[in-house]
């Protein structure tokens, strides 16, 4: 059902806020939880889960309501995960639960075109829909605009993301966040202020957002322009690779040099401007810094014990006997880790991407531009801003470059020589870094870069163990080869 324009707002804001009856929360709560938790975009597959709360059920349309869920962990901790559920029957994507007595089918309204629009037109118009406690505000970039007579026409990007993406009218996408953060998403804030206060254009201008204001603002969607025939990095190179591997080529013929270049271009002018953002804050890598990364990946190899010893039934025989000797070999890892990190001290950390990866960018007319600025999808921190050191995105593209050509080889049935696969990403590292070099200007060591290549490598292993059995081998495979974990 499309949006009917000014009409639908005024529908709106003559509505009355319907409190839900204790039954019916009681109904969602529990029907909720395994719904969101068999989500792809739910990011704590691991933790236990004591408890699920309705923290926003808001009708505001006829049959839409938008509703935020806060999950409580026995850990202490909590997340806030949004559902925009709708009456209207859209794929199979949905939960019943009894709603004012009766029980009802409420489905995913990311996949409800006139959800969508609802959306784009709260942005457009700047609208602003006041309910009791709380206000649905929608805002557009001054420097941006909406293409005029663009296309009522939306799109849902099927590809495994840890939000939900539509492309409307094949000029914008409209991002729907899934895991919310009560300060500002660095998601909408970052391409914002590069665009505004840099030169930096390679990425997709950001257009707008819909906020949802009561005790605290949180950010619901936001909506950026849309670089019409693009394709993301990863299907990029994979197919690519696989293309080249089914064709029996060496591994010498399978480099991907001109493009590693690019990237590496691309990452050093993107840290050049994201350093140059007036954040109003200086850090520098601490003691405190130091043992926080070192914690991180002491609970990271603590969480993958854990997992490991629980339920280990899809793994190989292989796999099996690669993460026992991993985990034999813990303190070894941590003491290599704290003996380079020394190293760092005093170093100025900066904004950077904080997950970047080649599914986190975009190839477009011979160019690649950068998307998704909010972080890892298992971070717990709510900070507007990522700070770091470089080494942190440098070390996320080259776990890309190696994980790209593992998972083509294994597409195709092929297995490659693990020498020739090294080979392959030491080339494709040093293009990258010597591209990377000549547009940042700042020193990059690579003994140090070893340090973010180890901690990148066991939370990409965490994250396999809890999404994705089958590819653990990959992350194993590049540990087993680092010197720090040997």
């Amino acid at each position: 059902m499309a949006s009917s324009g000014s009409g639908w707002f005024h529908r709106t804001r003559r509505m009355e806020f319907r409190m839900i009856d204790p039954e019916s929360r009681l109904d969602l709560e529990t029907s909720v939880q395994n719904f969101i938790r068999s989500k792809r975009w739910f990011s704590s597959k691991g933790r236990a889960i004591i408890g699920v709360e309705v923290e926003y059920f808001v009708p505001f349309h006829e049959s839409y309501h938008l509703s935020i869920f806060r999950f409580h962990y026995a850990d202490g901790g909590s997340e806030r995960y949004f559902v925009p559920f709708t009456l209207m029957e859209c794929g199979d994507s949905f939960i019943s639960a009894r709603i004012a007595g009766q029980v009802r089918n409420l489905y995913d309204a990311t996949g409800d075109p006139g959800f969508v629009l609802s959306l784009l037109d709260i942005i457009s118009g700047s609208e602003e829909i006041k309910l009791p406690g709380i206000v649905i505000r929608g805002e557009m970039n001054k420097f941006a605009t909406i293409p005029a007579g663009i296309e009522r026409k939306t799109r849902k990007i099927t590809a495994e993301q840890s939000n939900t993406s539509i492309v409307i009218g094949n000029m914008l996408i409209l991002k729907i966040y899934r895991k919310l953060i009560d300060s500002d998403n660095p998601d909408i804030i970052i391409p914002t202020m590069l665009w505004q206060n840099t030169d930096f254009r390679n990425l997709p201008m950001p257009v707008g957002k819909v906020e949802l204001a009561g005790q605290n603002r949180i950010l619901l969607a936001s909506l950026s322009q849309y670089l019409s025939g693009s394709i993301d990095g990863w299907s990029r190179f994979v197919t690519n690779l696989s293309e080249g591997i089914k064709s029996n080529r060496s591994t010498e013929r399978l480099l991907l040099l001109e493009d590693a270049e690019k990237l590496g271009s691309l990452t050093g002018r993107m840290h050049m401007a994201l350093r140059s953002l007036p954040t109003g804050e200086n850090h520098v890598f601490s003691d405190d810094m130091s043992e926080s990364m070192l914690s991180g990946i002491m609970e990271n190899i603590d969480d993958i014990g854990h997992v490991f010893s629980s339920d280990s039934s899809e793994l190989t025989d292989e796999m099996h006997l690669m993460l026992e000797e991993l985990l034999s070999r813990k303190e070894q890892i941590l003491h290599s880790c704290k003996k380079e990190t020394r190293k760092f001290l005093g170093q100025s950390l900066m904004v950077v991407h904080g997950d970047f990866h080649l599914g986190q960018v975009l190839f477009s007319d011979g160019s690649y531009y950068a998307i998704d600025f909010e972080g890892e999808p298992m971070r717990r921190s709510g900070s507007s801003f990522i700070y770091s050191l470089p080494y942190k995105d440098i070390a996320g593209m080259i776990r890309s470059f190696d994980y790209s050509l593992a998972f083509s080889s294994r597409s195709e049935g092929i297995s490659l020589p693990e020498e020739n696969r090294q080979d392959w990403l030491d080339r494709m590292t040093d293009r990258y870094l010597s591209s990377y070099s000549s547009h940042y200007q700042g020193r990059i060591e690579r003994n140090l870069l070893r340090v973010f290549l180890t901690e990148k490598s066991i939370y990409e292993l965490k994250y396999e163990l809890n999404n994705r059995p089958a590819w653990v081998d990959i992350p194993l495979e590049f540990l087993s080869r680092l010197e720090f974990t040997r």
